[in-house]
């Protein structure tokens, strides 16, 4: 039996999915990886980040590794507020805008 890592189990999915569940896996996956950038900037583990946001560090390796429909806005204020910035959110007119572009946290 073959042992795959995490990245070829959802790179092995993302070839059988259609454009647009692709679209959405690709932007949940940059969403995490923002939110991995903004915790190591911050100096943070995913435990201190989680007692910052009165969550468990479990909450925050799923928002790392794009927890997709899990990513509640709710969610998202509070890292905002935990991480001392502000959440913003725009709708951009053009379908193809990407979720990392219109998700910020400044």
């Amino acid at each position: 039996m073959a042992n795959y890592s995490r990245w070829d189990d959802v790179k092995q999915r993302r070839a059988m999915v259609s454009d647009e569940l692709r679209a959405a896996i690709d932007q949940d996956l940059d969403l995490g990886q923002l939110v991995y950038d903004l915790r190591t900037a911050a100096g943070l583990s995913q435990r201190e980040l989680a007692a910052r946001m009165k969550t468990t560090q479990s909450v925050i390796s799923r928002l790392e590794e794009g927890g997709g429909a899990k990513n509640r806005i709710d969610t998202l204020a509070r890292l905002a507020t935990a991480l001392g910035r502000h959440l913003v959110l725009s709708f951009p007119e053009e379908p193809s805008a990407r979720t990392a572009d219109s998700v910020q946290v400044a």
